[in-house]
């Protein structure tokens, strides 16, 4: 039995759910607002109609999530607790998640597993690795002047002409970023991300540890550890 199979189910009648994973901007599907108050939050339309299809999006911090206590009926947690770094945030996570679910609502975690398939691509030699992520320049944010700089747009065109000597757009982007590699072979700019992969059992152990949420079911597919809670 699929683990995500309870709660499909009771998403498909539930009025709110919770959809906290991490993503980037060409994951998201639908229109883009403009915020009013910062980058933070964005809703993706405004029009009702819009809304039961392309739901509303927030970027935000998991361990402090922008909802209301007891506001949603389920929620899933997709490849987020693989990229905290400490314990004490992997519990505050889970506590979010309870906090914002009602009593009697389903919870399911899917995080990076330390084991893994013999065919998979991915081997970790340990629980807290830096994975490679492969970006595309058009993806990454333009960086930000420096303080007190004022080229104009010709003179930073000109400036960029020069300093480039033939570079690709990628390679140039990966010489902005500290840490950061250039794969002339994909053209890529690839950044080293921090993950923790949980061993078997890890994911139940944490949950059992937050008031209120109880363990209803285990699995382990393709690479990941998935459970599913229930709120008390």
């Amino acid at each position: 039995t699929d683990i995500s199979e309870p709660l499909l189910k009771t998403a498909a009648t539930a009025k709110t759910k919770a959809g906290v994973a991490s993503s980037n901007e060409k994951d998201v599907v639908g229109k883009k607002g403009t915020a009013e108050n910062g980058p933070q939050y964005q809703r993706l339309s405004d029009e009702k109609e819009a809304l039961s299809v392309h739901p509303a999006v927030a970027v935000a911090d998991c361990i402090h999530l922008p909802l209301r206590s007891d506001g949603c009926d389920a929620a899933i947690c997709i490849a987020v607790m693989h990229h905290l770094s400490t314990e004490g945030r992997r519990l505050r996570c889970l506590a979010e998640l309870r906090r914002i679910v009602k009593r009697g609502g389903l919870i399911n975690v899917q995080a990076w597993a330390l084991e893994q398939e013999n065919d998979s691509k991915r081997k970790f030699h340990g629980t807290d690795v830096l994975v490679p992520f492969n970006a595309q320049p058009k993806y990454l944010q333009t960086l930000e002047k420096k303080k007190g700089e004022r080229n104009s747009e010709a003179e930073s065109a000109r400036q960029a002409v020069t300093e480039s000597k033939g570079k690709g757009v990628a390679e140039m982007m990966a010489e902005k970023y500290d840490g950061v590699e250039f794969d002339s072979k994909k053209n890529l700019v690839v950044f080293q991300r921090y993950c923790h992969m949980y061993r078997r059992g890890e994911l139940e152990s944490l949950c059992e540890r937050v008031t209120g949420l109880e363990v209803l079911e285990s699995s382990y597919e393709k690479g990941n550890h998935a459970i599913l809670l229930r709120v008390l």
